[in-house]
């Protein structure tokens, strides 16, 4: 059994909570939010808001704006604690460097209101040691088959294409409503 805690409660938070919490081969230990959550947290996952409230666990996953990562991994004050943030654009690099840093990163626009299919999304993960890996590729394979180790310039790059691609559509669309109004 894997165990996590989950930094945030925000879209991409809330879909990782949700599917993990309905993985048999994960605990969800903690959930960190310094706000009132709206949505069902798994049976015996803590809700915390005070950094000294964490627990070491397997892995702690930030799920953050990516303006924020950086502070809140100055936070965790766990000694040699795996961390990973969940950004496609962010090096691993801006985690603490008293941690073991880690990256996972589920490729997909999330939206609270919208139910995903994990096991459809593409997830991209990179560590800072060779011996973190397998942790986090069975922590991913729990949720999807798309499991792919990716270095932080590749997941950039991919992070980029991704947003071009559905922004770009989204723009079309609109065009296209304009001309047809």
């Amino acid at each position: 059994m894997i165990s996590i805690t989950i930094i945030g409660s925000g879209n991409v938070a809330s879909h990782l909570i949700a599917a993990f919490g309905n993985c048999n081969t994960v605990v969800i230990k903690q959930v960190f939010s310094r706000s009132k959550i709206d949505f069902k947290l798994p049976k015996n996952t803590e809700l915390i808001n005070d950094f000294t409230q964490l627990k070491p666990v397997d892995l702690i996953i930030i799920s953050v704006s990516d303006n924020a990562i950086a502070e809140i991994s100055n936070q965790i004050k766990i000694p040699n604690q795996l961390v990973a943030h969940t950004s496609g654009s962010m090096e691993m690099d801006i985690l603490n460097d008293n941690l073991r840093k880690a990256v996972f990163y589920p490729l997909q626009t999330f939206s609270k209101s919208k139910k995903v299919d994990f096991s459809t999304i593409p997830i991209a993960i990179e560590t800072q040691y060779e011996t973190d890996i397998d942790l986090l590729q069975q922590l991913a394979k729990s949720l999807s088959e798309k499991v792919f180790k990716i270095n932080s310039l590749q997941r950039k790059n991919i992070h980029i294409a991704a947003v071009f691609v559905n922004n770009f559509t989204n723009h079309l669309y609109k065009i296209a409503n304009d001309i047809a109004d």
